[in-house]
């Protein structure tokens, strides 16, 4: 990854951690003051977004290291493991805040100062709307997945925002009680399916899962534009890991293609791929085809050499 977009990385992530290290003070002072269970359920949400958010700021640095002796292809999964610890935080946060709306709804409690409540509701969806649509900007155009995990936090916290300063206003209006410890359920309900989510997708990260079709379609394309000059390939494989795509393949070209013109072709193809697809580490194995010349679309390459091939077909 070049300098400029780790420099982007780390600076997103620390705008992050600023973000949630004001907004949990405010909302806690908040919370207590008030005695409303439901922002100190946005508190307690809050503080889990600055603890992932620390999380991602470390997981940014080092996923923008270069390989080193131990870790030759990189540091990138550091990003994925960011995330799955964060979903998992948030979902411990939202069983807690469950526990504690239950215990409000069996011994309900007044609400005090609730105008304060909902200010601090109503500036939390501002702050939020904006940091979190600059840390997807960022994320998208790094491929980092700590900070679309933290983008997702944040906007799960607008969500949730604006859902506590809609009861808190209700209760304002009518003076119905209950509604804040089920507000606060209700909250942690969409922080479980966030976190859930999130677990999934790096999981999927962690298992080497294969990339999307849309990225195997751009590769498959790119080779097509060649296809005149090798016979077939075969044993593509994809990855992802953090930020960056690793992709290898075999590519079988004509027995008679010098190992020079056949090295030539993989490198051309490789720089393709990586100009088309950033942050992305191609290996292409050249072999030669053991297949007669019968219905072979490039068998001009060995007639322009004088090779003759003769035997079965077997596959190569």
């Amino acid at each position: 990854m070049d300098n400029d977009k780790a420099k982007e990385k780390v600076g997103a992530a620390y705008l992050s951690v600023a973000s949630n290290t004001s907004l949990s003070i405010f909302k806690i002072f908040i919370g207590f003051l008030t005695g409303s269970i439901s922002i100190i359920a946005e508190a307690l949400h809050s503080m889990n977004d600055l603890i992932a958010s620390i999380i991602a700021t470390y997981a940014v640095k080092q996923s923008s290291k270069p390989p080193d002796e131990e870790h030759k292809f990189g540091h990138g999964k550091a990003e994925s493991v960011s995330a799955l610890i964060e979903a998992m935080l948030i979902i411990f946060a939202a069983v807690f805040i469950i526990h504690e709306a239950i215990g409000r709804l069996i011994e309900p409690r007044g609400i005090e100062l609730i105008e304060w409540g909902m200010a601090v509701m109503l500036t939390s969806t501002v702050l939020n709307t904006i940091v979190s649509l600059y840390l997807y900007r960022v994320a998208k155009k790094t491929n980092s997945a700590a900070l679309h995990a933290d983008a997702a936090h944040l906007s799960t916290d607008v969500i949730t925002s604006l859902g506590v300063f809609a009861g808190l206003f209700a209760i304002r209006l009518t003076g119905y009680m209950p509604l804040d410890p089920i507000i606060a359920m209700l909250v942690a309900l969409f922080i479980v399916q966030t976190g859930a989510r999130i677990i999934i997708n790096s999981c999927k990260d962690l298992m080497d899962t294969k990339l999307s079709v849309a990225e195997e379609k751009a590769i498959r394309e790119i080779l097509d534009l060649h296809k005149e000059q090798f016979f077939e390939f075969h044993r593509m494989r994809t990855r992802r890991s953090g930020s960056e795509r690793h992709i290898d393949l075999h590519l079988v070209v004509p027995k008679a293609m010098s190992i020079e013109t056949g090295h030539g072709l993989a490198d051309h193809i490789e720089k393709e791929i990586m100009q088309k697809m950033q942050e992305t580490n191609v290996l292409i194995h050249v072999e030669p085809c053991h297949i007669g010349c019968e219905g072979c679309s490039i068998h001009r390459w060995c007639e322009e050499k004088g090779y003759r091939p003769s035997g079965p077909d077997p596959k190569g």
